[in-house]
């Protein structure tokens, strides 16, 4: 009977220190992620990797469409009247020119789902086969 008690609280206390650990570890990460196009694959980078152009421009994404008027009240207050340079009416998403101040800002508000590097997309076209030729 020891034994098995022995072993519950051991594996008890494995679990409390993974969490924990988990814990500390997020604690400095961003809760919202930071996407650039690399070639022609969109990849999931670490901002804090990368110098960042002091200006440039990207599109954000917010997780919820009513809390969008509000983070750009927060962002012109903050940042000296900035304004996006689209603000898409029916989706939860805006884009304009931002410093890396303003996109570590931006990564740091629960409210913000993800910031993108904004740049040209270019649709995959079907290759004609030799009949449609």
């Amino acid at each position: 009977m020891f034994f098995v008690t022995s072993r519950r609280r051991l594996a008890c206390a494995a679990v409390a220190v993974i969490a924990i650990c988990s814990c500390l570890a997020s604690a400095n990460a961003y809760p919202s992620s930071f996407f650039c196009t690399l070639g022609n694959e969109r990849m999931k980078l670490d901002v804090d990797d990368y110098d960042l152009p002091e200006a440039a421009s990207y599109i954000v994404g917010v997780k919820d469409v009513g809390d969008k008027p509000g983070l750009l009240g927060e962002l012109e207050e903050t940042f000296d009247g900035w304004k996006p340079r689209y603000e898409y009416a029916t989706m939860s998403m805006f884009s304009g020119s931002l410093s890396p101040q303003q996109v570590s800002w931006l990564l740091g508000d629960d409210r913000v789902a993800y910031v993108e590097c904004d740049g040209f997309v270019k649709m995959a076209r079907r290759k004609k086969s030799d009949k449609e030729l």
